[in-house]
This record gives structure tokens, C-alpha cells and sequence, in this order.
């Protein structure tokens, strides 16, 4: 444990650590964005895959254990990483210039947004699971059906059918991969991986994969919002429900 300290007590300790972390980040926001893709396919596909993911290790840790775990890695993981970076932003701002102070200057703004927007991610993840895992936030557009555990799709319709809720959970993913991009690009240079002539490639393969996540997430709250994909089943039941009940009424 003094080893792990006295590591974590150097900078470079602490940038493996934002390294390490941002590494995790990067697996779960590629797993997630993948999975959330399946919206594409239907309800029942983007649900199945749901319900496969609630079934990992199920005869051992019983039902959903393991995607908890993954989600408090995923949290701590955050945790550790804002707070590394926050750790970091303070050294840098503390130390004697070695470079020139523009350089300086530079470092310690952009470890300063990665540590403002690294807080807005963790309030964003906090905010998510809160409604579309634990079902504390629930708004749903009128006509659709309210929050149901295991029913995703039909959650995400629900919600994504409110302009202002498509609109924040785009805008916050806005922010999600300006942070992978700066991120991608920190860890680069943490593990020495970055070079004049391949510099260019780093930064541009780093925009390549930011772009792509943010297309990727920004698709299913805009493809629901706008009806470009298919009504859950539940809805299209609700609606006829309430057709008949208006064709009885006006029988009466």
C-alpha cells in the first residue's frame, strides 16, 4: 500500500492513473454506444441485448450483479480520473515554468477542461443511471407509456420524445467526446507514444473516433425524436387501446 502511495505521490504515478482510467472509460462508452445501436434494429433486439447484459454471471453473482459491478467500476473510474486530473491541474499551475509560459499556460488549461468536463461526465453518467436504470427521473412525452424496468426501448422512446431531453442527452455527448478527444491525445503523450511525425495521425485519429461516438449516441435520441424508427409495441397497443375507447364513446 506505501508503494502504491509513494507511486500515485509522482506525476507520472498520477498520469498512468488518468491513463489507466481513461482506458477503462474508453472500453465502456465504445461497449455502450454499440449496444445502443441496436435501437436500429427494433425493440425487441435493443431489449434482448439488454436483458443479455443483466444475465452475465448470473449463476454465480445472480441476476444483473455483474452489470452493477461494471457500472460502480465505471463510476470509480471516473472518480479516479477527475480527480487525478484536478491533482495534476494544481501541479502544473504550482511548478516552475521549464518551457516557454505560453506552453505552460496551455498545459494547464487543457487539463483544466478535462478536469471541468471529466465532473460534467460524472454528473451526466450519475443522471442516467438515475433514470433509465433505477427509473428516478421519468419524464415521458404524453402518449407513451412511463418508465418500466427492462423495457429500454420503450424507456428511451418515452424520454427521447421530449425535445429538451433528446436535446441534453446529445449536448452532454457533445461534451463526453470533446473529453475522449482530449483524452485520447493526454494518454498518448502519457505513455510516450506521441512523436513530431506522428502527431498529425494521433490527433486525427483521436477527432476520427470522437466524431464516430458522437454520431453514434446522437442518433438514437434524434432517430426517436423524429420517428425515423419504429413505435415500441407497448405504444402502438396504447394507442389502439385509446382509439377504441374513443370510437365506444362516441357510440354512446
Amino acid at each position: 500500500m506505501n508503494r502504491l502511495q509513494t507511486f500515485y505521490g509522482t506525476s507520472i504515478g498520477k498520469k498512468i492513473v488518468v491513463a489507466i482510467t481513461g482506458v477503462i472509460m474508453y472500453g465502456f462508452v465504445i461497449g455502450h454506444m454499440l449496444g445502443n445501436l441496436k435501437a436500429f434494429g427494433g425493440a425487441t433486439a435493443l431489449d434482448q441485448y439488454a436483458e443479455m447484459l443483466r444475465e452475465i454471471g448470473k449463476a454465480f453473482l445472480g441476476h444483473g450483479t455483474f452489470l452493477w459491478i461494471a457500472r460502480i467500476v465505471l463510476i470509480a473510474a471516473v472518480i479516479g480520473h477527475v480527480t487525478t486530473v484536478i491533482l495534476l491541474s494544481r501541479i502544473n499551475s504550482a511548478s516552475q515554468p521549464t518551457r516557454t509560459i505560453r506552453r505552460r499556460n496551455a498545459s494547464t488549461l487543457a487539463a483544466k477542461w478535462m478536469a471541468i468536463s471529466g465532473t460534467l461526465v460524472l454528473l451526466f453518467i450519475i443522471i442516467h443511471i438515475a433514470q433509465f436504470t433505477l427509473g428516478w427521473i421519468t419524464p415521458h412525452a404524453s402518449g407513451t407509456t412511463g418508465f418500466e424496468t427492462g423495457m429500454v426501448y420503450s424507456n428511451l422512446w418515452g424520454a427521447f420524445n421530449i425535445w429538451y431531453v433528446a436535446l441534453f442527452y446529445v449536448a452532454m455527448m457533445a461534451m463526453v467526446c470533446l473529453h475522449v478527444y482530449h483524452g485520447a491525445w493526454s494518454m498518448m503523450q502519457t505513455f510516450g507514444l506521441d512523436a513530431p511525425d506522428r502527431n498529425a495521425l494521433i490527433r486525427g485519429s483521436a477527432a476520427a473516433i470522437a466524431i464516430s461516438l458522437f454520431i453514434g449516441f446522437s442518433a438514437v435520441p434524434i432517430a426517436m425524436l423524429t420517428n425515423a424508427i419504429s413505435k415500441p409495441p407497448a405504444m402502438d397497443e396504447l394507442q389502439s387501446a385509446d382509439a377504441s375507447a374513443i370510437q365506444i364513446e362516441v357510440i354512446r
